[in-house]
């Protein structure tokens, strides 16, 4: 972070900021994912379930991650709002280096799981269930960050958990 005046610092990771993270990402991209049911016109749902259709098919982390960024940038502009797009650019950081499917254990599965759900409320035009799946897809795996990050000695569980 950095504050005028006083220099840049690092802003610490800890279990409450990490779940913080993820379930503020999945806000942020459900709300797309609502506007983007609410806006986007069927053929490109259909455009966007192709492409969901070869994420499902990868047993690839690498390719899986190229896909799924593919996925949420096409979904993100279905959403037709420069708000939601420029909000998304500001979230978008991971915080675990590397690839994040190839380094957070089930991460894979729960985020397949999770647009398998995504994809059917949008194409039934559910933006509120396309929301609340990409909430509950992103808290999944954050449990999965915090205990990986624990285990790697870069956080400590807290006392309140």
């Amino acid at each position: 972070m950095i504050e005028p005046h006083r220099g840049a610092f690092v802003v610490g990771l800890d279990e409450n900021s990490t779940r913080d993270h993820y379930e503020l990402m999945g806000r942020v991209y459900g709300f797309g994912a609502r506007r983007a049911a609410e806006r986007a016109a069927p053929e490109r749902i259909t455009e966007l379930g192709n492409l969901h259709r070869r994420i499902q098919d990868t047993a690839d982390p690498g390719e899986f991650s190229q896909l799924n960024m593919e996925f949420l940038h096409r979904l993100i502009l279905l959403a037709g709002s420069r708000r939601i797009s420029a909000t998304v650019r500001l979230m978008a950081v991971s915080i675990v280096p590397g690839n994040f499917f190839a380094e957070v254990p089930d991460a894979m599965r729960i985020h397949k799981k999770g647009l398998r759900a995504i994809i059917r409320a949008l194409k039934a035009n559910d933006g509120e269930t396309a929301e609340q799946e990409f909430i509950k897809m992103l808290q999944q795996e954050a449990e999965k960050v915090v205990a990986l990050l624990i285990s790697r000695g870069i956080i400590e569980r807290s006392e309140t958990s």
